[in-house]
């Protein structure tokens, strides 16, 4: 669901956008190590097949030049005759981009100036990568204290790790789209971030998050088409339905809760800043259980003694549920 959330969003960058009409810009720049001899600038279009704006001959020291018309700014590729993926990605913040790329350079394909907005993009993703690659290290820690059969603490201890990268990464995109001067680069931002977590089998923004965010970006750059045609088409804010087994092996089903306030509490056995939150999540359970409050318990636990060990001795008395797929739960 996060990762069609994103698809949804970059493909709202390009429905009211166009070719005819408005005003142009031009890229041009030169490409190293190129065996093709056409570059195409093409309109990235994630739900269809990327439209071909302009086309140029690569001169012999790899340089070209293209121009297209454009109603509002949007995000654009670069791409060589024959070849399927671009090489590089760019936003037209301006009406003059330079694009140079190298294509033996795997640290840094391309570079990009004259574009304020791209080159943040480009910051972005490296950011992204790099924080993405310390949850799944941390990650893969966590998975073979698990196979391991370690104590609850060090388990806990190295998923508090992986949790406190996560927000880092969470707080690297709030922290982007907060001070974004373009509406894509802010689109992109929300986009990329799901599509990253996803991968990484996190939690990302849930839906009602990105409506905020959406919202607030629509209100930052109200004269973008594109991006209020994202705001009107949001996706109902509405919980996704799921059902688990609960402890004693009887199917439970969020919407078997309708017409409650429902908070959905993923935990674990396991997870000690988890365990630690519980004495409050008890107290604020007692002060509005009898008034159409309640708590579902979606527990990542993967041994089920453990599970249930732990909702005696914190006297979580709400009920509970796993599928005991640990960060395969079809619900997190």
């Amino acid at each position: 669901m996060q990762k069609i959330l994103g698809l949804m969003i970059i493909a709202g960058i390009f429905s009211c956008n166009s070719k005819d009409g408005g005003s142009g810009f031009e890229v041009s720049g030169a490409v190293k190590n190129a065996t093709a001899e056409m570059v195409y600038l093409e309109e990235n279009t994630p739900e269809a097949r990327p439209t071909i704006l302009d086309s140029a001959t690569l001169k012999a020291d790899g340089s070209f030049s293209l121009k297209t018309k454009n109603k509002e700014e949007s995000l654009y590729q670069l791409r060589l005759k024959n070849k399927v993926v671009p090489f590089a990605f760019f936003i037209n913040d301006a009406s003059k981009i330079t694009v140079d790329a190298d294509l033996n350079n795997t640290t840094q394909p391309y570079s990009v100036k004259n574009s304020a907005a791209t080159e943040k993009l480009l910051q972005f993703d490296k950011a992204t990568y790099e924080k993405g690659m310390q949850v799944f290290t941390q990650g893969s820690k966590v998975d073979s204290l698990q196979k391991a059969g370690a104590a609850d603490s060090l388990v806990g201890a190295a998923y508090a790790q992986v949790q406190a990268t996560a927000q880092s990464l969470q707080d690297l995109a709030k922290d982007y789209l907060a001070n974004s001067k373009s509406p894509v680069l802010s689109l992109y931002v929300i986009s990329s971030y799901q599509n990253a977590v996803s991968n990484l089998g996190l939690k990302g923004f849930s839906k009602p998050e990105i409506a905020d965010l959406v919202t607030k970006a629509a209100d930052k750059f109200p004269s973008h088409t594109a991006l209020q045609n994202v705001k009107k088409n949001l996706p109902s804010s509405k919980a996704a339905d799921f059902t688990q087994p609960d402890a004693n092996g009887k199917p439970v089903s969020l919407s078997q809760f309708k017409g409650k306030y429902v908070l959905v509490d993923f935990w674990a056995s396991w997870c000690q800043p988890c365990r630690k939150e519980n004495p409050n999540i008890v107290k604020s359970y007692n002060q509005f259980k009898d008034k159409n409050f309640t708590i579902l318990g979606v527990s990542l636990d993967q041994n089920k003694d453990a599970w249930l060990a732990a909702i005696q001795q914190d006297g979580l008395t709400w009920t509970h549920v796993s599928d005991l797929k640990f960060w395969s739960n079809e619900a997190a």
